[in-house]
């Protein structure tokens, strides 16, 4: 018989809607815990996410201009095969012929940017002409390479040549 102003409880219902919901919801929760976050590899010092250094810069004078040469960094100084070459930026210093050993700074002078085919084929070496010269004056160079997120690699070998037209 039932009474109209009692209320009758379900029993075991409850408990079996909390089972599944804790059966679905915790690996689910763990699954999003575990994949959301952590270690990708094993962390690098950022020292070791830099360039190998360009020791081969080279420096010729020609008929219309200055051409430095240089290989392609491979890899980074830890060894691993380096992925995120953006390109390459030179700087120059000028000395006069009558002051060779005066202080005088570097100046960036131009970025070598490598271009999206580059990156996949690998071009072994780069090459740039530097034809803004003045006569009778003494141009030293060094290259950086530099990485997509603009951090630039320890500096080049430095290389001299006397422009002389």
């Amino acid at each position: 018989m039932r009474n109209p102003g009692v209320r009758r409880e379900a029993r075991g219902g409850g408990t079996r809607i909390c089972f599944y919901l804790f059966c679905c919801l915790l690996p689910l929760a763990f699954g999003l815990l575990s994949f959301g976050c952590g270690k990708k590899g094993d962390p690098r010092a950022p020292e070791q996410a830099m360039p190998e250094v360009i020791n081969d810069l080279k420096a010729e004078a020609e008929s219309r201009g200055i051409v430095l040469t240089w290989t392609r960094p491979q890899r980074y100084v830890d060894g691993k095969e380096l992925r995120d070459l953006a390109g390459f930026v030179i700087f120059r210093k000028e000395l006069s012929q009558s002051c060779p050993e005066c202080p005088v700074p570097y100046r960036e002078r131009t970025a070598v940017n490598v271009e999206d085919q580059q990156k996949f084929i690998k071009r072994r070496r780069f090459r740039f002409v530097e034809e803004e010269l003045s006569p009778k004056t003494i141009y030293r160079y060094r290259v950086f390479t530099q990485l997509l997120d603009g951090s630039l690699s320890e500096p080049s070998n430095e290389v001299e040549v006397v422009w002389r037209p």
